[in-house]
């Protein structure tokens, strides 16, 4: 285990920093009891989460005795690190070690990370004072969860010396329905009761940029029925403080009427816990928290269903713990079996209205008929529909005139799948607007949601006063020549010019700055960054399940694959060799097996997100809703019937699918160009970021600009 030693200074003692152990948890854990009035709850699995994560540093002092300790978060998705606890042993204080534990924290990720963030609270001032003096800069101000009005939260930021991307973050809050008996207890939680500290965890202020809180509209129905006034007017206000989810009223019936099988019953409660749950269901958030115990007895068949997630305020605490991201909130799978997509007919467009007019939008039905009309009748439109069993589930119409791709509207009919079909469509239009040349890709559509808004930002997308919009490039470029070739992408999205200027900078990290770039021009190839490249191979059936399409002889909507390509993906391995780190590339070598003409070659490539290692069935157990991977069949005989036996996760996004396979005798030969070790890929290869290139050029046709 590695270490820092902590030379002291005037008023300092000498500790050691390290990460913590399991022989330090009942000391982590009694420290944190005597400071939880200011740090706020934090269950003991949380604390045991982090310790086998590595994000829990310890100070121990001479006796080994730990004086303080560090409790953090890395999100891989955005290179940020969260500090959720600082904690020094009161008889320890003003004695440096504070600094030292953030400055070992600085040390580990400074070269993978692009700062830390951290909430405090305004009227904390000795806190503020100590983030002050280490360089931590306000970004935002925040309402906080406790009682009192006036006392906020400020959000700090310490950066590495990447380029400050604070303001343009993708939004990886994870969304939360609350039922009404949580609300219910928030409101009243001074009083006393058993589930006291499980209620008050939600409060705890490191929560508020990690997390939103929604309500569901039967809350106003449950509050409407207490009989006591004065309550009722004070229920009402404090409800405020949560967002209604914005759904589809038309479509709760359907999924009430479902649910009757797990709950049947005809009493105002049962039909409450019935909307609720549908209202959850439909938004597609990943959580519902309650402390019912009759719903929570069938959270295990809601969650296959319906993909929602119920759990108690702690096991939805610790979920938080073990940074489950943007990426986990919707079902990643949808069954290629079902689904269509086909231009719309005439008896098709006329029942558009009935399925997507935005009524509570206050979306007026001749504008909309006459909008859609117009955009059919256009030489240069089309309106597409998404189908499922023949249902129209989706629609979206796009103009390619011009420079811009336009997609003026893009709608997708409420249903636990909704987020899982915009970010497809979302993937589809991109793909399109690269094959006609387009420069731009602008989603103009004034009814978009605010999780489909986000999801556009997660794509690469940026806000403006027409909507949204996205760069399109697919060329290959060096540092030298990436600024002329995306200045006018630049010209149009002023935001990127920073980023494009990080990426050019000669700085060690610049690295982190590259690939975000790379990534949000997908599939721009930067040829001389320093990005970590890897040839992974891949067992030929996983890869047409997880990404190799045209294996799978169909585009994304085609009907013969039964399971379609997602934005992100996992793949498990065996723990060694460890040679994988993230953020990389990854070329995809199909080993041989099978009659495929796409064996024994690199046929796509992806960017790896992250490495996780873990005991099997509890990296199953969270990755589970990929969907491709069975325990039985995949998981287990990777881990010799092992439950605990560690394997290894590797989490990547934004698969490109070759036209044309690089067969392994080509690759051997560009290994021997660029003076790699001959390999026919048993295991993963680091290879040159040249190297990468070679292949990459070769699959795709392109040049370096």
């Amino acid at each position: 285990m590695t270490y820092l030693l902590i030379s002291p200074k005037p008023g300092t003692i000498t500790v050691m920093v390290k990460f913590a152990e399991a022989e330090h948890l009942e000391t982590i854990f009694k420290l944190w009891g005597q400071n939880r009035a200011t740090l706020g709850l934090m269950p003991k699995d949380a604390f045991k989460e982090c310790i086998k994560k590595r994000w829990l540093l310890v100070a121990l002092d001479g006796e080994q005795q730990v004086r303080g300790y560090l409790q953090f978060r890395f999100t891989a998705k955005t290179q940020n690190l969260s500090v959720v606890h600082l904690c020094i042993d009161k008889a320890y204080r003003g004695q440096g070690i504070a600094r030292s534990l953030l400055d070992r924290l600085v040390a580990e990720y400074k070269a993978k990370a692009r700062g830390v963030k951290l909430n405090c609270r305004s009227d904390y001032t000795s806190a503020i004072r100590f983030w002050t003096q280490y360089n931590f800069q306000p970004k935002a101000e925040l309402p906080s969860r406790g009682a009192d009005p006036n006392i906020h939260l400020i959000t700090w930021w310490f950066s590495f010396g990447n380029q400050d991307l604070f303001s343009v973050q993708q939004n990886d809050k994870i969304k939360a329905v609350l039922d009404f008996n949580i609300i219910a207890k928030l409101m009243e939680i001074n009083a006393s009761g058993d589930s006291k500290d499980e209620i008050t965890q939600l409060q705890s202020d490191w929560l508020v940029t990690e997390v939103d809180f929604y309500r569901t509209s039967e809350t106003v129905s449950e509050i409407r029925r207490d009989q006591n006034i004065e309550r009722r007017n004070r229920s009402n206000q404090y409800i405020k403080t949560f967002p209604e989810l914005d759904i589809d009223k038309s479509s709760v019936r359907e999924v009430e009427t479902d649910l009757l099988q797990l709950f049947p019953g005809d009493t105002d409660n049962h039909r409450s816990d019935r909307r609720q749950l549908s209202e959850a269901i439909l938004s597609s958030f990943p959580y519902f928290v309650t402390l019912d115990d009759g719903i929570l007895k069938q959270a295990g068949r809601i969650q296959v269903k319906h993909q929602l997630k119920v759990v108690t305020p702690s096991t939805f605490m610790a979920h938080i713990d073990m940074a489950v991201h943007a990426e986990d909130y919707y079902p990643s799978r949808l069954s290629g079996e079902s689904l269509t997509i086909a231009k719309a007919t005439a008896d098709e467009i006329a029942a558009l209205p009935n399925l997507f007019l935005n009524y509570s939008a206050g979306e007026k039905r001749a504008v909309f008929v006459g909008f859609v009309n117009d955009l059919v009748a256009r030489p240069t439109g089309c309106l597409k529909l998404i189908k499922k069993d023949s249902a129209i589930i989706a629609m979206y119409g796009y103009d390619e005139s011009q420079e811009n791709f336009l997609v003026p509207i893009i709608r997708t009919k409420q249903n636990s799948l909704r987020q899982t079909i915009f970010i497809q469509n979302i993937n589809d239009l991109i793909k399109k607007a690269i094959q006609l040349g387009k420069q731009f890709l602008i989603v103009g559509d004034p009814y978009l949601t605010a999780i489909e808004r986000e999801i556009l930002t997660n794509h690469g997308f940026f806000e403006f006063e027409q909507g949204f919009i996205r760069g399109v490039c697919s060329g290959m470029y060096d540092l030298q020549r990436l600024p002329a070739a995306v200045n006018h992408l630049c010209r149009r999205i002023p935001e990127m010019q920073g980023l494009v200027d990080a990426v050019s900078a000669t700085t060690s990290t610049n690295m982190l700055n590259a690939y975000q770039l790379e990534k949000l021009l997908w599939p721009v190839k930067i040829t001389d960054a320093a990005i970590p490249c890897y040839i992974i191979p891949i067992k030929q059936y996983y890869a047409k399940e997880l990404f190799d399409t045209k294996a799978a002889k169909a585009e994304l909507f085609g009907a013969s694959p039964k399971l379609i390509w997602s934005q992100e993906n996992v793949y498990y391995r065996h723990i060694q060799p460890n040679v994988e780190t993230a953020p990389a590339r990854i070329l995809w070598y199909v080993s041989a097996g099978g009659s495929s003409s796409r064996q024994k070659s690199i046929v796509a490539t992806s960017y790896l997100n992250e490495v996780i290692t873990g005991p099997a069935k509890e990296l199953f157990r969270k990755h589970e809703k990929f969907g491709v991977y069975s325990w039985a069949k995949d998981i287990s005989k990777l881990a010799k019937g092992v439950a605990g036996a560690p394997i290894k996760v590797l989490r990547f996004s934004d698969s490109e699918p070759f036209e044309r396979p690089v067969p392994l005798n080509a690759v051997k030969k560009v290994l021997k160009r660029h003076r790699e070790s001959d390999n026919n890929f048993q295991s993963p290869l680091r290879i040159k970021s040249s190297t990468f290139m070679e292949i990459y050029a070769f699959a795709t046709g392109r040049k370096n600009g």
